[in-house]
């Protein structure tokens, strides 16, 4: 029994202790974003407030649930076998935390694009997901005590993946829509198209770090259901097989913390990025031939315009960017 134990539930220790150590990650970019940006939009500390609440209340749930599984009920096998409601909220605060970031992105591609159809695919693949992490939670609580493990996961392997397949699939989407405006706003000051490609790979790192490991817990649902592989990824659904392989399991709990410090070191690092661009004075070097250039008129609307969804700039910067 103890190999048993030892093996699926090493690495939800293991990751656990990745997900407090990214804790630590965002508790730098709020300390960051209240330190540089006191004057901000109320809206927008308040929403940075209540994603960090949230994560720290995830946090806070997962550790009460480990502690009392290994230390309050050390050496006793039982106690495995079954969950408890401390478990069960994390897929619902992850669904919240997700659906939260994935609206501040859907904001900000509002802002920039004016698309109707890109808002509503968005906004309806984030819905449907907070839906199935809502329903999972649910389930969850409802049949806890009735099942173990092995009949845990039987039962809300549906809402899982409602759960999780939109979730990867927004997360794809908002890449990709940022990824293409952007390389289309790039013109001919090489200083600004540095900026744009830093913006891009942040945009590119964060959006396809969440949808790959929404993604690896999908699969690993849908083809291996015969093992616990499905642990990974932020559904804390293990069960006790004496199957030698779980290393996968080491990615759980860890979801929740990757989806806040993609908004926060986003709106951290684009804030920063674009703000060096607006007050940025020309020279002959960045290749600009007068002030009156088109293109550079073009890019320096779309910096600003990516600028001011973020709430961090004065028009007093644009009109002396064009002066």
């Amino acid at each position: 029994m103890s190999s048993e134990i030892s093996d699926p539930f090493g690495g939800v220790v293991v990751s656990i202790f990745i997900s407090f150590l990214l804790l630590g990650a965002v508790f730098v970019q709020v300390y960051i974003y209240f330190d540089r940006y006191p004057k901000d939009n109320i809206w927008l500390k308040a929403f940075v407030i209540v994603l960090f609440t949230l994560d720290v209340l995830d946090s806070v749930f997962v550790l009460m649930w480990i502690y009392n599984l290994l230390i309050d009920n050390f050496g006793n096998p039982v106690a495995f076998t079954k969950t408890e409601w401390t478990a069960v909220t994390d897929p619902l605060l992850e669904g919240i935390i997700a659906g939260m970031v994935q609206g501040f992105f859907a904001w900000k591609i509002w802002v920039l694009t004016n698309n109707y159809f890109y808002l509503g695919v968005i906004v309806l693949c984030t819905l449907t997901s907070f839906a199935g992490s809502m329903a999972t939670s649910i389930l969850c609580f409802l049949i806890a005590e009735s099942v173990d493990w092995n009949g845990l996961r039987n039962e809300v392997g549906a809402p899982i993946l409602v759960w999780l397949i939109p979730a990867a699939l927004v997360d794809l989407v908002i890449t990709i829509i940022i990824v293409i405006y952007l390389q289309r706003a790039k013109g001919s000051i090489r200083r600004t198209n540095r900026i744009l490609d830093r913006i891009t790979r942040l945009t590119i790192q964060n959006g396809f770090l969440t949808a790959t490991v929404a993604l690896t817990d999908v699969g690993l649902s849908l083809g291996v259901t015969s093992r616990p592989y499905y642990l990974c990824a932020g559904s804390p659904i293990p069960v006790l097989f004496d199957h030698p392989n779980h290393y996968l399991s080491g990615v759980v709990f860890i979801l929740p913390k990757l989806y806040t410090n993609s908004a926060l070191s986003s709106l951290n690092a684009v804030r920063n990025m674009t703000s060096a661009v607006i007050i940025y004075i020309p020279t002959v070097d960045d290749s600009i031939v007068s002030s009156a250039n088109p293109t550079f008129q073009d890019i320096g609307d779309e910096v600003a315009s990516m600028a001011m969804s973020c709430n961090n700039i004065e028009f007093d910067h644009r009109e002396s960017l064009y002066s």
